[in-house]
Parts: C-alpha cells; sequence; structure tokens
C-alpha cells in the first residue's frame, strides 16, 4: 500500500469520526453519546478515535473548527468586495442559508457549541475570527463609512448571524417554513438592525 493510499485512509477515518460526532451531537447532545457509540457510527474502532484527537474534549474543539471553516467556506462563495456594503451582506447570509439548507446538522449543532465551556470557546476565537476575517473587515468597513452602527462585532456578528442559524434550525426541526420571498424580506431585516 502506498504512502499516498495511508495518509488517504486516515483523513478518511477523521473525517468520519467527525461526521458521526456532528451527528450524534445533532441527535443528542454532547452528553447524550458515549465514544463507543460514536465509533460505531464512524465505522472505526473505539480506540482509533484516540489516533486523531487526545480526548473528547479536543474531539470537540476540532468539530467545531470545522465547522466554522465550513460556514465561512460556503458564507464567502462569490463575495465581491466592490459591491454595495448590503448587497455583501445579503450574498453572504443567503449562503449560510443554503448552507444551512444542506447542512442541516451543521446548524442544529449551533446551540450546543455556543455552550460549550468558556476556555474552549476562548481558544477557538482567533480561529474563527481569521476565518471570518472578510465579514469583521465589512462590518469595519461600514462602522468607517457611517453605514453600520458603531456597534462592538461581537453584537453586530450576533444580530447577523444568531437569528438566521435560529430559523434554520427551527425551520429543519419543522416549527417554521420561510418562503424565498420572506428570506429576501428577513435579509432586509437583517440589514436594517445593524445599519445607521
Amino acid at each position: 500500500m502506498s504512502q499516498c493510499d495511508l495518509t488517504g485512509k486516515a483523513v478518511d477515518k477523521r473525517r468520519a469520526i467527525l461526521d458521526a460526532t456532528l451527528s450524534l451531537l445533532s441527535e443528542r447532545g454532547f452528553h447524550g453519546f458515549s465514544i463507543k457509540q460514536l465509533a460505531e457510527r464512524a465505522g472505526v474502532a473505539a480506540g482509533t478515535i484516540y489516533l486523531y484527537f487526545k480526548d473528547r474534549d479536543d474531539l470537540i474543539g476540532k468539530l467545531h473548527d470545522d465547522v466554522i471553516r465550513e460556514i465561512a467556506a460556503n458564507a464567502f462563495a462569490e463575495h465581491d468586495t466592490s459591491e454595495p456594503l448590503a448587497d455583501q451582506l445579503r450574498l453572504i447570509l443567503r449562503n449560510v442559508w443554503r448552507f444551512g439548507m444542506v447542512r442541516p446538522n451543521a446548524m442544529l449543532t449551533k446551540g450546543q457549541f455556543d455552550h460549550l465551556p468558556p476556555d474552549i470557546l476562548r481558544s477557538r476565537r482567533d480561529a474563527a475570527h481569521e476565518v471570518f476575517l472578510p465579514f469583521l473587515t465589512l462590518l469595519n468597513s461600514g462602522r468607517t463609512s457611517g453605514q453600520i452602527k458603531d456597534l462592538p462585532d461581537e453584537v453586530l456578528v450576533a444580530l447577523c448571524f444568531d437569528p438566521l442559524c435560529s430559523m434554520i434550525s427551527q425551520h429543519h426541526l419543522n416549527l417554521i417554513r420561510i418562503t424565498d420571498a420572506e428570506l429576501e424580506r428577513i435579509l432586509d431585516a437583517t440589514w436594517d438592525a445593524i445599519s445607521s
């Protein structure tokens, strides 16, 4: 077996573990599954998990990073900084909505990730800021030009993403249904919430 084959199998196992963790988190929460159940869902031996992650906290932290990177990659698809700020915001949020429609587990676990222990959240904050730098740049540009309220990044991010992520989760739980026309009005309302 070539080195490339071995590396590919390692990546596949790591990916299977992360995907199984995300699935179990969305169904049962952080404390609702065991490593044995995770191994069964991932199709690996329980000991294999510890080849890739030193402990449960490390696994959850790396899964959080992975989900954040995936959301950001989708959010900034076709992002054009030459467009008006309101249009940029609408595109980013529309992209997050579309991502949430095809990757429900990533969105259904947001509440779980929001309640990680503070030390884990703090240790992951810099990585999240790095991948969401285009959005933070948009906010800074908007504050500088007077188009966006002079509020801290964390507040503006929460105003933009928390309601949208909540609606995505509620959609997947069959609690609400949002039409395309309603989504456009929601995007308008989001801009209204942060614009000066």
